[in-house]
């Protein structure tokens, strides 16, 4: 599956200002467990694999990101069915999930978002407040198809929200203070 969004990392008060302008239809937490590679062939060859678990259902997520130093991100995607989160996804596996001889895959530590949707004229909405290691963040991501809502564009750039930066995902952000953390 082909994924196409814009995002912007803003700080809290915009986080509240957006939380409060919006009626949202869905607000649930969910957990990223990440993971790498011995040889960090995924990173570099921009791979991400996590296992995300939202209402007891854990799904392994691989995502194969496409271009770059943008606000704008398109990834392709998949997604397979799993039990959990485990230490460790082996090498069969791995090679079945990333069609790369990658090895096992390590489990690096996870993340938790709370994430509220509003869906309006094909675009998703979504606001986000991630917090792994002793660092929260805020983010705001717009998923579309076709078109992105120009309305919900300019409602969110009235609240002080730009996508006039490089969009730097959740992983990204995790594997920074990952890297500070073991350092």
């Amino acid at each position: 599956m082909r994924e196409t969004e814009i995002k912007s990392i803003i700080d809290m008060d915009t986080y509240e200002r957006v939380d409060k302008a919006f009626a949202w239809e869905s607000v649930k937490e969910q957990e990223n467990h990440y993971y790498t590679d011995a040889a960090s062939l995924l990173r570099e060859k921009r791979v991400m694999v996590r296992v995300r678990v939202v209402d007891d259902t854990a799904k392994i997520q691989v995502k194969v990101h496409k271009n770059d130093n943008s606000p704008l991100q398109i990834c392709d995607e998949s997604e397979f069915e799993t039990d959990g989160a485990p230490e460790v996804i082996d090498a069969d596996t791995a090679k079945k999930i990333t069609g790369m001889d990658v090895g096992e895959l390590r489990r690096m530590g996870s993340s938790v978002t709370l994430r509220k949707t509003f869906t309006h004229n094909g675009s998703e909405l979504c606001l986000d407040r991630t917090t792994y290691f002793e660092k929260t963040d805020y983010e705001v991501e717009m998923e579309y198809s076709d078109k992105m809502s120009a309305e919900l564009l300019m409602k969110l750039n009235s609240l002080g929200v730009m996508f006039d930066k490089k969009s730097v995902g959740k992983f990204s952000r995790f594997l920074e203070e990952y890297l500070k953390n073991r350092g």
